[in-house]
């Protein structure tokens, strides 16, 4: 019925592979932005530890107790920016991925689109009156 049926049907299971490959990139970028992450984390976490060890013999015990009031102070201010950092990298990729699978889909969509417009509405209107007035004879 449709010509371009056939070439379609070829195209759909590289189309298919070839999703799959960009969609598997996506989700490894994200997981390589996530890991980045974790590691510009860790290496703050050690800096801002080694300024308190650093001081070493010569800190008094009252700025022990400041440092350690200081770091708690700020901990939840920074899970919160760590977790805001996560979340935007998930969102993302999570957002590319879908836009990565979608639009195959909507090639196939606008080709099937060109396909109904380019039929003829005078083959379609004949072929409905033809089929109705075979109900209406067989009814009779």
């Amino acid at each position: 019925m449709f010509p371009f049926f056939s070439q379609q049907t070829t195209s759909i299971p590289a189309t298919g592979l070839q999703t799959f490959v960009n969609v598997s990139k996506r989700y490894a970028s994200g997981l390589q932005q996530i890991a980045d992450l974790n590691v510009q984390t860790i290496k703050t976490v050690f800096e801002e530890g080694n300024a308190v060890f650093r001081a070493g013999p010569n800190a008094k015990p009252a700025d022990m107790l400041s440092w350690q009031s200081t770091l708690f102070a700020e901990a939840p201010e920074k899970a919160a920016a760590y977790t805001r950092h996560f979340l935007e990298i998930v969102r993302s990729t999570q957002t590319d991925m879908f836009n990565e699978a979608r639009a195959p889909l909507a090639q196939a969509g606008a080709g099937m689109k060109q396909a109904f417009e380019s039929a003829t509405p005078v083959a379609l209107f004949s072929n409905a009156k033809q089929k109705a007035t075979h109900v209406a004879d067989e009814a009779a």
